[in-house]
């Protein structure tokens, strides 16, 4: 990214905050004229059918990995652990303030959420999967009205219709995850499923606490971020599919674009017309049309062209970039770093075993392991990083403590534990006649 391009960014950020201030104004006189039982019974039926979901879906979060982009800092680990635990402790003190009417529990609820809830959300929002478009912005509103609400509650904790427009915005995550299961289940929004169930939960929760015109300001909100960021940060043609494209996680390539690519490359059509070419025989075929000189080499910069006509993760690209300064790519390094940027998770299949600890961070090591060197080399750990969501700066910041810049199994199975733990529930096994689905979709 130039420095101009960042300077287009940080301004873009510092207007959008901006407009997330002028929220707050558009929260107070929504909600100024509100008596304190408007929608009280809705509110509290809400809230019952939103404590009930809590169980389920902290059952969930008990019971499966969390996603390594959460555990492998310690910053990051050290946040989400202050947002599970201060979102624990907010829930159960609005519980306990609304059933006892305890003025002091009340003003607790709402300082567990000004110093610790809404600012480690605010923290993680920058690493939200889905289309960043909305998701950004849909985070960015829901937090705003979360503060806005325990401002309020801090400063008059008597009163129940601040309890209650806190608990309901605190639990716009849980209805997201319920919606998710809902939708995924039905077969529903199959390429945006987790956008859609971030706008749809919000969609329900927020009218209760702003009133009938809410959704008008949400989505007008939205809207206008998006429009900001066209007009001010004048993304490229890349860029701008990233922004608006549906992600579970960082692909390091846009799959279908890199598929297209070869439809489009007429002597690979023809002479593959029949499947005839194994995997490597296509890539060594690709690998001579780019080696025009016939010298066993690629030239590097003609390889940045190429990634970025696969619509590659920009993480990546720049990365590539620096690994690449003798400007030489030989096809043994084609082949392990480049021509599998289509894939888009471990595909290898096994007959269905528990495997726990050590086995199982041997399996997901050996998958890995492309070249069975028996390490994960510097670009396989980077390529692997950026894919769990990791911005660039904490990629870098995690290879710091690293001298070697390679990993043994014994590294990645005492560091990268959130790794290999969560890719070996989200991978599909085989057993005997039947195909397993991933327990997430959020699998690298």
């Amino acid at each position: 990214m130039t420095d101009t391009s960042k300077t287009r960014l940080y301004l873009y950020y510092f207007v959008l905050l901006t407009l997330s201030l002028a929220l707050f104004y558009c929260f107070h006189r929504m909600t100024i004229k509100h008596p304190e039982d408007y929608m009280y019974m809705e509110k509290c039926v809400l809230c019952i059918i939103s404590s009930f979901f809590n169980i389920f879906v902290l059952f969930y979060h008990c019971t499966h990995a969390p996603h390594p982009k959460y555990l492998i800092l310690a910053q990051r680990r050290f946040v989400i652990y202050i947002h599970i635990l201060s979102g624990l402790l907010e829930f159960l003190t609005c519980w306990i303030a609304f059933c006892t009417g305890s003025e002091r529990i009340a003003t607790i609820a709402a300082i567990i959420a000004i110093v610790a809830h809404v600012p480690s959300a605010y923290y993680q929002t920058s690493i939200a999967f889905g289309a960043k478009a909305i998701m950004v912005a849909g985070y960015l509103f829901a937090i705003n009205i979360h503060l806005f609400c325990a401002l309020h509650l801090f400063f008059n904790p008597s009163s129940s219709y601040w309890l209650l427009n806190m608990f309901l915005v605190h639990n716009i995550y849980v209805w997201c995850r319920v919606l998710y299961a809902f939708f995924d289940f039905l077969g529903l929004f199959k390429d945006s499923l987790y956008t859609n169930s971030v706008v749809i939960a919000s969609l329900i929760l927020i009218p209760a606490v702003l009133g009938v015109s809410a959704n008008m300001l949400f989505l007008g909100y939205v809207v206008s971020s998006i429009l900001l960021y066209l007009i001010i940060v004048r993304p490229n043609k890349i860029d701008r599919t990233y922004y608006v494209g549906e992600r579970t996680r960082n692909l390091l390539v846009n799959k279908d674009v890199h598929n297209n690519w070869f439809k489009e490359t007429a002597r690979l059509v023809r002479m593959n017309k029949d499947n005839e070419l194994s995997d490597q025989q296509q890539a060594k075929l690709v690998f001579d049309l780019l080696d025009e000189d016939k010298n066993g080499y690629i030239d590097g910069e003609e390889i940045n062209r190429l990634l970025k006509e696969w619509q590659t993760e920009e993480n990546f690209r720049n990365r590539f970039f620096r690994w690449t300064k003798n400007g030489q790519i030989s096809y043994e390094n084609f082949y392990k770093n480049i021509w599998r940027l289509g894939e888009t998770s471990i595909g290898h299949f096994q007959e269905r075993q528990n495997k726990e600890g050590r086995a199982r961070a041997r399996f997901i090591f050996d998958c890995l392991d492309n070249d069975f060197n028996g390490y994960l080399d510097s670009i396989e750990i980077q390529k692997l990083l950026i894919q769990w969501g990791l911005p660039d700066n904490e990629v870098d910041a995690y290879l710091a403590n690293d001298d070697d810049k390679q990993f043994s199994f014994d590294e990645f199975y005492h560091n990268l534990k959130p790794v290999w733990n969560f890719a070996y529930e989200n991978m599909t096994l085989k057993d005997t006649d039947e195909v397993l689905k991933p327990v997430h979709d959020h699998s690298s």
